[in-house]
């Protein structure tokens, strides 16, 4: 079957967005003073022009003995003037028979929009991690979608029978089903490298090489996109952002503050995209969601769309007389209490029921970290949470995820020997936990490093260290920041029990 869908998405003829065309045709009337930095802008907006471009470039360059994998170089191989002449021949989708289908052109604006997504938080990403080939990275995200863009253009049927799949079933069970026991994941090599895709952008989308930087950070960002379609509350998308915040090594509020923004300017980038983006539920307002465009029995009984700008508000909701969104003054200072965290039995048993069902080495770093943060924030109320790691010289403790943390915080660079006799260094000797708290403070904290103890301030903490295979791989510290949100027995013991479990998760991780 595999064979069968290589010859029928097989190179040839590739329609580019109206949109794409009319800005081609436009910088065509400069000719002579735009640069291959403009044009390539316009064309890595639409995948569908990114590939055509890539593959006529690759066909020219492999009887010159080289691959392109941007669309600047592209261009220059080709040679502008000549591309952009040649642009006035370029078919337009809209002009040919999925213009005419309503249901299928939304569908590719969806996916337009994804596309176009994790595009913008990949480049972002990269230039963020000194990727002097940014450019690279992006025209790979581009080309991660093809596979489903070929199957709305050649085989419409089946791919909208997929996308109805996706929405109740796991996805590559869907795609199995749909596409006749071939997933995507399967196709998309073999596909990518028939269509003369560099072996360069091929190794970028490899799942087995995800561990290594440019892959980590592309692999995260195709997965915000895909998941922040349908809004930002999806519990995945934690541990994309914690790969981030390792690779980039920044806070993770840094770096969901980035996605966020990142997710905002793509789509003012694209607004003739028709379809919403991912920015669009950034204000998560109740109500229902807005029509799938390619779900024909929701289409078949649903009354006419409204607006799908932001999620439809509920039919109980009335108009206001006045805005209440922005108060006229903020609120007195003696009217604001602080809110403390109320633990969440239920989520600490799912963080638990998690690590154990992933100690068969399904998990990475990143991922089981995401698990760890969330039972210890949400399931225990835990408002400020570090976690160090053993540096690879296996001499220091040193902060490696942080979670409530303000980014000028100085417990970002919470650190500390493990041949210290401190409290910390003690502590590492064997897994053992402390809670520090008034009644032995007195005896307790004069064994913190003075350094320690400016960074932590006058809270009581937990912290535990956690050991793994016979040897210590990381520690935990958490507190309920400011004074009026104590720690108690309860809380301490759970606290124990998940850094147990941590440390059993720590020691099964995919290798």
């Amino acid at each position: 079957m595999l064979t069968d869908w290589l010859e029928r998405l097989s190179p040839g003829s590739l329609p580019v967005f109206a949109h794409t065309r009319q800005r081609l045709m436009e910088q065509r009337r400069r000719a002579e003073e735009i640069s291959a930095r403009e044009v390539a802008q316009t064309i890595l907006a639409d995948p569908l022009a990114t590939l055509d471009l890539i593959h006529r470039a690759n066909q020219r360059g492999s009887r010159m003995g080289g691959e392109i994998s941007t669309a600047e170089s592209a261009l220059m191989m080709l040679g502008l003037g000549r591309y952009l002449d040649q642009t006035r021949n370029l078919p337009v989708l809209e002009e040919g028979p999925q213009g005419r289908d309503a249901q299928l052109m939304a569908a590719l604006h969806a996916l337009l929009r994804r596309a176009h997504h994790g595009a913008w938080q990949a480049r972002d990403f990269a230039v963020l991690h000194s990727d002097v080939r940014a450019e690279e990275v992006q025209v790979t995200a581009l080309l991660h979608a093809i596979p489903e863009f070929l199957l709305l253009l050649r085989a419409p049927a089946e791919a909208l029978r997929l996308a109805r799949l996706k929405r109740r079933l796991p996805h590559e069970e869907a795609e199995q089903q749909a596409l006749g026991g071939v997933s995507l994941e399967q196709l998309r090599p073999p596909l990518l490298e028939s269509w003369n895709v560099p072996e360069l952008s091929r190794d970028l989308l490899d799942p087995g090489r995800v561990e290594k930087p440019r892959q980590a950070i592309l692999h995260a960002c195709l997965d915000i996109a895909e998941r922040a379609q349908r809004g930002w509350w999806d519990e995945s998308l934690l541990a994309d952002y914690i790969a981030l915040a390792g690779i980039e090594n920044l806070p993770l509020e840094n770096v969901i503050a980035t996605a966020h923004a990142n997710a905002m300017r793509a789509e003012r980038a694209a607004d003739w995209i028709a379809a919403p983006g991912a920015g669009v539920w950034m204000p998560m307002l109740p109500g229902p969601w807005p029509i799938d465009p390619d779900d024909e029995d929701a289409i078949a009984v649903a009354p006419p769309a409204k607006s799908v700008a932001q999620p439809l508000a509920p039919d109980v909701a009335k108009p206001m007389d006045k805005p209440v969104a922005q108060p006229a003054s903020p609120p007195v200072e003696e009217e604001t209490a602080p809110l403390c965290p109320l633990p969440d039995k239920q989520v600490l048993r799912d963080a638990l029921q998690n690590i154990e069902g992933h100690l068969d080495g399904s998990l990475n770093l990143n991922q089981m970290s995401a698990v760890i943060l969330k039972g210890l924030h949400t399931g225990l109320g835990l408002s400020r949470i570090l976690f160090a790691m053993l540096t690879p010289d296996g001499r220091q403790m040193k902060s490696r995820f942080t979670l409530g943390i303000k980014p000028d915080d100085p417990m970002r660079h919470f650190a500390f020997d493990l041949e210290t006799r401190d409290l910390f260094g003690q502590l590492m000797g064997k897994m053992q936990g402390v809670w520090m708290h008034q009644d032995n403070r007195e005896k307790l904290w004069p064994m913190v490093h003075p350094t320690l103890q400016k960074m932590i301030g006058d809270v009581d903490f937990y912290a535990m260290s956690l050991h793994a295979n016979g040897k210590p791989v990381g520690l935990i510290y958490a507190d309920r920041g400011h004074g009026d949100c104590g720690l108690d027995p309860h809380s301490y013991t759970d606290f124990k029990m998940l850094c147990l479990q941590a440390a059993r998760g720590l020691g099964k991780l995919k290798q």
